[in-house]
């Protein structure tokens, strides 16, 4: 096998072994920690699907592979047989150091196995209260220990908890013995905790959103209005802000939005409705002067240009994809003052029965960056 296919089968057998990278630089991140990523993504994409095959010309990154897994130099150019045999013992023998204590980098081993206390406290802990299972964390203190084979516990048990809406408990109890190693989905959930605790920290939010390298340009452009949106509760949330700050600050979140959101048939809704509530919030608190935007853009124009977006995510098989879609078409449709939405908010809560930090991402918005802000200022 020439590289391109050389390299597929390794993470073929790493996939087989449960080390299981969940994006191109999660893979990238098993052999290279410091090199930049920013460097090798292209590179990665085409290594990793391209049906053709090839030459891998990064030396950094072949001498990576070749010490992570102990394989020669020779293996590269060697008969299939060879290589195929060499890749197997080696992912064996990485899959070894990944398990003991000394290892610093922690792919999302998802299928490995969990002892059978640490199965037993994952279904204790959807459903019991808070404060009995703190005093469980305790019993079990060798299950938070910042280990490589704790990780898919502590993550198994992150998920649960987010849904459960239990930042602080995410916060105090899992977020210090998580290795540094996660998938984009597990950093933007932290980002959000940090941004849903009893004192948000905003700042760190944005921080870890903006560090975030996205897959493909949708993933980029919401992870880039996620950061941004981060920037703009921590401003906004200032007791101290003046009328006139906010006046300023609101012309700067608003020409921000518009560098990411390009109107254009089938673009993305998540940067639209951030945009929508900008240009809402600027029409009711000043509604006698000029959008800075002028003529251009209006919510009903927005809502227009993403229309085709929201309808397509509506039939999103996954969940959450489906309740941002459905909650975010109603949004738009209360910024642009329809009545009686009370019956379809109703429904969505109904069908789509989204866990509780859904709702509180959904109250943040309707209230504290709308509501408030127009009753405070207007």
């Amino acid at each position: 096998m020439q590289h391109k296919f050389l390299l597929r089968f390794i993470k073929e057998e790493m996939e087989k072994a449960h080390i299981v990278a969940k994006s191109n630089e999660d893979f990238f991140r098993l052999f290279l920690k410091d090199e930049p990523w920013s460097s090798y993504r292209s590179n990665m994409s085409n290594w990793l699907s391209a049906k053709e095959d090839g030459v891998i010309r990064k030396r950094i990154f072949i001498s990576a592979i070749n010490e992570k897994l102990g394989l020669g130099e020779e293996v590269w150019g060697a008969s299939e047989g060879k290589q195929k045999e060499a890749v197997v013992q080696g992912v064996l023998r990485f899959k070894e150091e990944l398990e003991g204590e000394e290892i610093d980098l922690f792919p999302c081993l998802d299928a490995a196995a969990l002892s059978p206390e640490q199965e037993a406290f994952l279904d204790f802990a959807k459903s019991a209260s808070l404060e009995t299972l703190e005093k469980r964390v305790q019993a079990e203190a060798t299950s938070f220990e910042k280990r490589s084979q704790n990780q898919p516990f502590l993550l198994a048990l992150f998920h649960i908890m987010y849904a459960r809406a239990a930042y602080v408990f995410v916060y105090d109890n899992v977020f210090p013995y998580l290795l540094d190693t996660y998938d984009n989905t597990v950093k933007a959930k932290q980002a959000d905790i940090y941004a849903s605790l009893p004192t948000p920290m905003y700042r760190e939010a944005f921080e870890i959103l903006s560090a975030i390298k996205g897959e493909n340009k949708e993933e980029t452009i919401d992870l880039k209005t996620a950061a941004i949106s981060n920037i703009r509760r921590e401003r906004l949330s200032s007791a101290t802000l003046s009328k006139e700050e906010f006046k300023g600050l609101l012309q700067t979140l608003i020409r921000t939005y518009v560098k990411i959101y390009v109107p254009k048939e089938g673009c993305s809704y998540y940067p639209g409705i951030n945009l929508a509530y900008l240009l809402a919030l600027e029409k009711y608190v000043f509604p006698n002067e000029e959008s800075v935007l002028g003529n251009d853009y209006s919510v009903k124009q927005i809502y227009a240009d993403v229309k085709n977006s929201i309808t397509k995510e509506k039939t999103s098989e996954t969940s959450q994809s489906r309740y941002y879609a459905l909650m975010s078409d109603i949004e738009f449709q209360l910024l642009l003052n329809k009545q009686s939405m009370v019956q379809e908010l109703e429904y969505v809560l109904e069908t789509e029965n989204p866990s509780q930090s859904l709702v509180n991402q959904t109250q943040r918005q309707m209230g504290l960056f709308f509501m408030d802000l127009v009753e405070r200022f207007s």
